[in-house]
């Protein structure tokens, strides 16, 4: 059909056969890879013996003994440039193919990761949700979703796979992020390009995400705690948690008996596996590590007065109280002056056992509950109690 064709009108077609060709390969390659990358076994003879949890190199046997040909490798560079390639007449912003290649990073992230740069990828479909709550309600129920509207929702859902099926890598990943764009709006220079960043206007987003894994996954949320705050500190206006208090702004972290919050001094409190306590101030946004137990914190607590900390770590079987700063430095927060706290009392406890082995059961071994300014108990998920006095 293309013999009396002019060649020029041959070529394009070719080069558009081409594309459509490679299109297809990819999107079969990335099916592939997301359903069953992780089943299928490396070549035999690759000399690379395969551990645990380790993803295959290739989805099949290599072209040559010696080659490191990896489908995997090549089916994610091909939908990592489908995502964030920017848009052209032969790749439009929201095409079929770009959805697809959306749906498919979500899908398969644990085969594709080790060869992703998971950061671009991340900022690459925040950019595409970040005006998803917009987009999307505008779109009357019932009617097919446009393709910019579908777009975001690929995006949306793709993070929420990634996030469930990798925890830490979505949260490291974003608090890396973070704290480079802390250090951007630090440097005066930059200031004027802060706010038009995708981080920035992909903030409802991201508490969006962080909200579903701290109710699916909430195991893996303790461990990277601290990072998880700093997350939502950047998230939510320091001015808004100070007027309506962290619970309302974000209830979903204060369910975890390793975080408090104080409405008299604004200050959040965030006991970590390592045994520090992250101390924020909601004004400032600064941040203080406390080291003050040798294993992972089990509940921490302001007395009401906001002048005592509580900090309880079933590991070390130890109770502290630290006793905040209280001069007028400290409390307006004047020259950088952080929280200055000194451990005034601490206590042996016996250890609280568990009542059944399960990854869950350590998030409510105990809580720590003021009676007065002076007068907390220790109260253990069987009910038993330990009182104690400052």
């Amino acid at each position: 059909c293309l013999s009396n064709l002019p060649p020029n009108a041959k070529k394009i077609s070719n080069s558009y056969e081409e594309r459509r060709k490679q299109a297809t390969a990819i999107v079969l390659l990335g099916v592939i890879g997301a359903e069953f990358g992780a089943e299928i076994e490396p070549p035999k003879g690759s000399g690379r013996a395969r551990t645990g949890g380790q993803v295959p190199e290739g989805f099949g046997p290599t072209s040559g003994g010696s080659t490191n040909y990896s489908l995997a490798r090549h089916t994610c560079k091909a939908l990592t440039f489908l995502l964030l390639q920017p848009p052209s007449p032969k790749l439009p912003a929201h095409s079929t193919i770009r959805r697809t290649a959306i749906d498919l990073i979500g899908r398969g992230f644990t085969v594709w990761e080790p060869y992703m740069d998971v950061s671009a990828v991340l900022m690459g479909l925040l950019e595409l949700c970040a005006d998803a709550e917009k987009q999307l309600a505008n779109i009357t129920m019932g009617l097919p979703l446009n393709p910019p509207a579908d777009s975001a929702r690929s995006a949306r859902h793709a993070l929420s796979l990634i996030a469930t099926a990798r925890p830490p890598a979505f949260i490291t990943t974003i608090a890396r992020e973070v704290h480079r764009h802390n250090a951007a709006q630090a440097n005066s220079q930059s200031q004027q390009n802060v706010h038009t960043t995708t981080l920035a206007r992909a903030k409802t987003e991201i508490l969006r995400v962080i909200d579903i894994l701290i109710e699916k996954m909430p195991g893996d949320v303790v461990d990277l705690l601290v990072e998880v705050m700093d997350i939502i500190m950047y998230c939510i206006e320091g001015s808004l948690v100070k007027k309506k208090g962290l619970q309302e702004c974000f209830p979903a972290v204060c369910k975890f008996y390793m975080v408090g919050y104080c409405d008299r001094s604004y200050r959040i409190a965030v006991g970590a596996r390592q045994g520090s306590v992250a101390l924020y101030d909601v004004r400032t946004g600064k941040c203080q590590n406390i080291h003050g137990h040798k294993g992972p914190i089990t509940a921490v607590s302001f007395a009401p007065d906001g002048r005592y900390l509580a900090t309880y770590s079933n590991a070390d079987s130890h109770i502290c109280f630290w006793q905040m700063n209280t001069s007028l430095l400290g409390s307006i927060g004047m020259l950088n002056s952080a929280p200055q706290l000194r451990c005034i009392k601490t206590y042996q406890v016996p250890p609280v056992q568990p009542a059944s082995p399960g990854s869950q059961n350590h998030l409510k071994l105990a809580r720590l509950i003021w009676t007065s300014n002076r007068n907390i108990i220790l109260m253990a998920h069987d009910g038993k109690e330990h009182r104690f006095t400052v």
